[in-house]
């Protein structure tokens, strides 16, 4: 680090010093570092009496360029400046030497696009760096909200209320996702039943679609429940457990709702096998009666000399008596063996 570098890091620690007892009264809890970008910074009391340096949270828009340049003046290596500033595509936890990258996403909506939001984040002892891309006002929110509480605050109670933030939103979009299952058991149980298997295929491919990536968050938060040790500034377990829990509730939710359309798509192919046995059915009593019939007219018509009757004006007249007695016959033997 430069000269440059230290008196302005030394800068900002005195800043931050003097701000201090305002933050202890619940006067300053949340200051833009500069009104040109999208950075913001959030400062929270220690979470133990005798931290004298308050925590600070940073947050950037990953789709804002000046932010891009706010970060790359930031002293962290090239890796884990890339790692933040590239959208995220799955959740995934990383542990550096003394702090720990994490990428939480989830898909934007139910029952819309495919389309991704998340954040990046690197959490260090003291600070925490979150790069936002399509939540940055959600996360700004909710770190404003507690900010406001009067008691010290850690990472280990900061990182579940940005994870349950970001999930928030899902959960009434999971109900209305919930209800249209109901609606698709009713129609199966209906008369017309066009197009009901492309509508439970679907809805099956979004209830997949929000808990893949629910359920490795859901890990996350138990491993670091289990494991506060490795989130620096970490305090307590017991709000990454209930974090934890949360998610376990919506993958459950989510897990009900995949059965059920299992189940649904089983009952459909049922139906369609049902109906496809009674064609096969019919299909079976009409070769039943046709097929001595096919034989006999097959037999009569050869070209060969000796059919009996061949010079009998009235022969037609007789085969056609005798057809509709083994007709007759056939529909008796299938009625007697209660074939139809």
């Amino acid at each position: 680090m430069s000269t440059a570098d230290e008196i302005d890091t030394a800068l900002d620690c005195a800043r931050l010093r003097e701000a201090w007892p305002a933050l202890q009264q619940g006067k300053a809890t949340h200051q833009a570092r500069d009104e040109s970008v999208a950075v913001k910074t959030h400062v929270f009391p220690a979470p133990r009496e005798s931290d004298t340096d308050p925590l600070v949270w940073i947050t950037l828009d990953g789709r804002n360029q000046r932010d891009g340049e706010w970060l790359a003046d930031q002293d962290l290596d090239a890796a884990t400046r890339e790692s933040l500033w590239t959208e995220p595509k799955h959740n995934e936890r990383r542990h550096l030497e003394r702090s720990v990258f994490l990428s939480i996403v989830r898909v934007d909506s139910v029952t819309g696009t495919d389309e991704l939001i998340g954040l990046t984040m690197l959490v260090e002892a003291k600070r925490a760096i979150i790069v936002c891309y399509g939540v940055g006002t959600l996360i700004d929110e909710v770190l404003d909200k507690v900010a406001t509480r009067p008691t010290g605050t850690g990472s280990s109670q900061l990182l579940p209320a940005v994870v349950i933030a970001l999930v928030k939103p899902l959960e009434p979009e999971i109900t209305l996702l919930t209800d249209r299952i109901d609606a698709l058991e009713d129609d199966a149980m209906g008369v017309h039943r066009e197009g009901l298997a492309r509508r439970v295929i679907e809805a099956g491919r979004q209830v997949l679609a929000v808990r893949r990536y629910l359920e490795p968050m859901r890990d996350e938060m138990n491993f670091l429940a289990f494991n506060p040790d490795e989130l620096p500034g970490a305090t307590s377990p017991r709000h990454l457990r209930r974090a934890a829990e949360y998610l376990s509730r919506l993958i459950g939710r989510l897990d009900s709702a995949h059965n059920r359309v299992g189940l649904l798509f089983s009952q459909l192919r049922n139906l369609d096998e049902a109906h496809l046995a009674r064609a096969m059915h019919k299909l079976m009593i009409v070769a039943t009666v046709f097929l001595p019939l096919t034989f006999i007219t097959g037999l009569l018509g050869i070209n060969v000399a000796g059919i009996p009757e061949a010079q009998n004006p009235t022969a037609f007249w007789l085969v056609c008596g005798f057809l509709l007695g083994v007709a007759a016959l056939a529909l008796i033997l299938i009625r007697w063996r209660r074939w139809m």
